[in-house]
């Protein structure tokens, strides 16, 4: 297997644009809207960075397009970017561009949304296995009964998926071949951040996912196991 990732983020984001009063410049981006401390799209950058250890995972490509001047400059530099041309047309046509740029050097490619921000790097890494066990089949995200991203696809899917238009993303073709796909539950999958208000949401629970870690941390490993008496 040889996995590519690809972190849209080449949106607008004009729902969040819209709903931040009094703000000009940087603070209207939603990929660069602060949260708990840095930017909502390196949230998601560090939790993918770590499946780079994995020998089947190649590299981590972000597509940009609105503000993509702005957003490049905060990345890592060794991220490497897509530049979208069609952005305004829809993520189906960001995503398209993506797997049709990186294909050939791809059997598989994992798609993932960059206000996904609570989406863990366990969540990606038990997608990465499953894949390596059915690496025929679509492997994605199940939340609240819906098939969505993050989602891996193998090559036999990549026409379909340079062929994507407008709004509609990988979640179209997760719909039609639903008997291809092998789901792995995350209810974190259900938040995005679209406003303001979710932005705040999404913070409120990022905080409580870090303290629960921290508490799983306290916990020596032969314990964690164990079922209360």
């Amino acid at each position: 297997m040889q996995v590519n990732i690809i972190l849209l983020a080449a949106g607008k984001g004009l729902r969040f644009q819209k709903s931040v009063v009094n703000s000009v410049g940087l603070s209207t981006i939603k990929q660069l809207a602060q949260l708990n401390g840095k930017a909502l799209i390196m949230h998601c950058i560090e939790q993918l960075q770590p499946l780079l250890v994995n020998q089947q995972v190649s590299h981590l490509f972000v597509t940009l397009g609105a503000n993509k001047n702005a957003i490049k400059a905060i990345l890592p530099k060794d991220i490497s970017i897509i530049a979208s041309q069609q952005w305004s047309e829809g993520m189906g046509h960001s995503l398209a561009e993506s797997v049709h740029s990186i294909k050939a050097q791809s059997s598989h490619v994992l798609i993932t949304l960059a206000d996904q921000v609570l989406i863990t790097k366990e969540h990606y890494q038990t997608l990465l296995e499953i894949s390596n066990k059915h690496p025929t089949k679509i492997i994605a995200t199940l939340c609240d009964n819906q098939l969505m991203a993050p989602a891996i696809f193998p090559e036999k899917y990549f026409t379909q998926l340079t062929k994507l238009q407008g709004d509609k993303g990988a979640g179209k073709l997760l719909k039609q071949y639903a008997a291809q796909v092998q789901t792995v539950t995350c209810t974190a999958a259900k938040f995005d951040v679209d406003t303001p208000a979710e932005l705040e949401q999404v913070s409120q629970l990022l905080k409580q996912q870090s303290q629960q870690q921290s508490l799983k941390d306290e916990i020596p490993s032969h314990c964690q196991n164990l079922e209360p008496v």
